[in-house]
């Protein structure tokens, strides 16, 4: 997709974050106002994924761990093809929809996790990209890498407070996880202060004493986003990759941007003045131009002819390797959608399981007096 189109889709997935916040009147635009073109790059050219084959082994895991900022997912998601349509965005966060407040995994096609409290989704991301390296240290054979992908993680500032946060991305360096790709939505804005009251960190030191490769960003510069993201892809050097982007907070609406006001659903109502400012024809709700719809269907078909030549391959391995592929089926059988964790074990073969221990008895605890039982001098 050119640059021009890129451009256009990011403040047209704009345009659909805010009609759908102000519409229920809750949500967040921050983030997906401050990253759509973050947005653009990702979902409209690099992720390796195929919308038509939502659970593929070899897919790019996306994990948008401020899933606060949910209609940024809702919206990329839409876009790419995904099975959310455009009632489904008008639904934003309506009871029983699949465009909840915050992404849910099993719910909402493409949705790769619940990510939950502040900092967990990057711990789910840590875990996805050592599974991931495991996955290719066994399965992978010369001239078959079925297991090429990396995780993608979309994080801000109140994400990477959290001790769970820090102590994953420490881990990450340690295991040396080249193959986990952090963004870092860097707007200088916490939730009710500019970011210098409260933190006077510098995270390129930070994570670079830590272990990561960095680099850092204009986020709304496309053609910087898209170097950095195919630099961190093709970074083989042992190192988690870092992209600090430098963003504006809910741009694109005006006395709102960069301002603390562009956490929650602040500006919702100045939808005229920030549709015209993204190129959106007056009086339009829920747009996306004919040409951006076009090139995203384009991109669809190729993704799936991309598909085709690894499942191609695949199939190949399947037939070369036997034992590996029922090794490989039944984990995947034990990790699938409905199976119960405490029988999941039966799924994998006995000569691959690990030894049961006993479970561990704790003595009672002696009995002490009720507090009504303790005189009282």
């Amino acid at each position: 997709m050119n640059l021009d189109l890129l451009q256009k889709a990011a403040n047209q997935a704009r345009g659909l974050a805010m009609d759908a916040v102000h519409d229920c009147a809750s949500g967040h635009l921050g983030l997906p106002l401050g990253c759509a073109e973050i947005g653009a790059v990702l979902f409209g050219d690099l992720l390796n994924i195929c919308p038509s084959q939502p659970r593929w082994l070899n897919r790019d895991r996306f994990i948008l761990s401020a899933g606060h900022g949910s209609m940024f997912l809702y919206g990329w998601l839409h876009l790419s093809g995904f099975n959310i349509g455009i009632e489904d965005i008008k639904n934003f966060r309506h009871k029983g929809s699949i465009t909840p407040g915050h992404p849910e995994f099993r719910d909402t096609e493409g949705v790769e996790c619940t990510t939950g409290p502040l900092g967990q989704g990057i711990a789910n991301a840590v875990g996805f990209a050592l599974s991931a390296r495991r996955a290719a240290a066994r399965f992978n054979r010369p001239g078959m890498d079925i297991f090429t992908q990396h995780v993608f993680c979309l994080t801000g500032d109140g994400c990477l407070q959290e001790g769970v946060a820090r102590e994953s991305l420490a881990l990450a360096a340690v295991l040396k996880l080249d193959n986990l790709i952090l963004i870092y939505d860097s707007n200088d804005i916490t939730l009710d202060a500019p970011a210098e009251r409260t933190q006077l960190t510098d995270p390129r030191a930070v994570y670079e004493a830590l272990g990561w490769d960095v680099r850092q960003i204009d986020g709304h510069d496309i053609r910087a986003i898209a170097a950095a993201v195919e630099a961190a892809k093709n970074a083989k050097n042992g190192k988690p990759q870092l992209i600090i982007a430098k963003t504006v907070i809910g741009k694109g609406i005006p006395g709102i941007e960069g301002t603390t006001k562009g956490h929650g659903e602040g500006g919702a109502k100045l939808q005229e003045e920030a549709h015209a400012n993204w190129g959106i024809p007056a009086g339009e709700r829920y747009y996306v131009s004919e040409d951006v719809r076009a090139a995203f269907s384009d991109l669809k078909a190729q993704r799936e002819k991309d598909f085709n030549a690894w499942n191609a391959m695949y199939e190949q391995w399947r037939r070369t390797y036997p034992e590996l592929a029922e090794e490989l089926d039944a984990g995947i059988n034990a990790c699938s959608c409905g199976v119960n964790p405490a029988d999941s074990d039966k799924a994998i073969p006995p000569s691959r399981r690990t030894i049961a221990m006993p479970p561990v008895r704790p003595e009672p605890l002696p009995s002490t007096p009720s507090l009504r039982q303790i005189p009282v001098s």
